[in-house]
């Protein structure tokens, strides 16, 4: 398994990263522990929940499951989401994120978090709050680093000049979504990203399953899938458009002899920008079977070139604001 060094840190982590979304609803604890164990035996080192994820049940499951294997695992969590609690409770306000973070070690049985993510903007709360709140957590020992996810290129640019005014840690890991149907975060995200030394760990590889191949629009969503009742992923990736590239990628794979799954981890993996991917799955067997094509061979010139045409045919003409 190829590692990396994530910028302006200590932390070296595989290029793959264990998502644990369905950890404690679609997988149990006994099944959480076999995938643990087979992302771990493939030299994944790099593991990624959310405190909101099954409010708090995937945390629980981790904790327990990581009892021994800690010291062997860097682990990062989020903070954001709303928990059952107050409402003071949720956002990036100092106490939200204090409430979250050691709610988050207890549920995890550890100390520290090597990465704490803010999960997504809060327009109530000002950046300079929580980034005081990640100071805070980092020289208590709680946290190691500091991180953000779905965050804007302006915003974290906003957050390094405010760093670097206060003499704090800036947060320059970040996880934004990126696979070959969604790949907006290329036009400026991606140039902001390597002149700051911001370190990438991206999510939805597969694009929710969609680039599967096994989804049809004609048929609907496959039951127990992301897309089984979830609006959130129906009005980000079940639209003709998407179907159609995913046709025209099943096609490539028949004409190049690389799966589906080879392709969309390969592309990813191929890209210098990403550091680590992030994988989730319910199943051994799809995790296996993701493993797998993630440790196949990069992709030729060729693949890359037909990947290009038809995220070009999907984006479409609409021109750029800037040059």
């Amino acid at each position: 398994m190829e590692l990396r060094q994530l910028s302006h840190t200590e932390l070296t982590v595989s290029r793959l990263c264990v998502g644990t979304m369905t950890m404690g609803s679609q997988v149990n604890e006994s099944d959480t522990a076999h995938l643990l164990g087979a992302a771990f035996d493939a030299g994944v080192n790099f593991v990624d929940t959310a405190n909101v994820y099954n409010q708090g049940l995937s945390e629980e499951l981790l904790g327990r499951c990581l009892r021994g294997k800690r010291q062997n695992v860097v682990l990062a969590s989020k903070g954001f989401g709303k928990m059952g609690v107050p409402v003071q409770y949720s956002g990036l306000s100092r106490e939200a994120l204090e409430r979250a973070l050691d709610d988050s070690l207890r549920r995890l049985q550890t100390e520290y978090l090597d990465v704490y993510y803010l999960h997504q903007p809060d327009p109530a709360t000002p950046a300079e709050e929580s980034l005081e709140a990640l100071d805070a957590f980092r020289r208590a020992g709680k946290i190691r680093y500091g991180a953000v996810s779905n965050y804007a290129s302006w915003q974290i640019a906003e957050m390094f000049a405010l760093s670097d005014k206060k003499g704090w840690q800036p947060p320059s890991i970040s996880q934004p979504m990126y696979n070959l149907l969604a790949r907006g975060i290329e036009q400026e995200y991606v140039p902001f990203a390597r002149r700051y030394g911001v370190s990438l760990v991206v999510y939805n590889p597969l694009a929710g399953g969609l680039l599967t191949g096994k989804q049809s629009l004609e048929s609907g969503p496959i039951a127990g899938t992301r897309f089984d009742g979830n609006q959130q992923y129906l009005g980000r990736y079940w639209h003709e458009a998407y179907f159609r590239a995913v046709e025209d990628l099943k096609k490539l794979s028949a004409d190049s002899g690389r799966s589906l799954l080879e392709i969309a981890f390969r592309w990813l993996l191929d890209q210098d920008h990403v550091d680590s991917v992030i994988l989730g799955a319910s199943k051994l067997e799809h995790l296996q079977a993701n493993l797998r094509a993630a440790a196949s061979a990069p992709l030729s010139e060729d693949i890359r070139r037909e990947c290009d045409r038809i995220w070009m045919e999907l984006r479409g003409p609409t021109p750029f604001y800037n040059r």
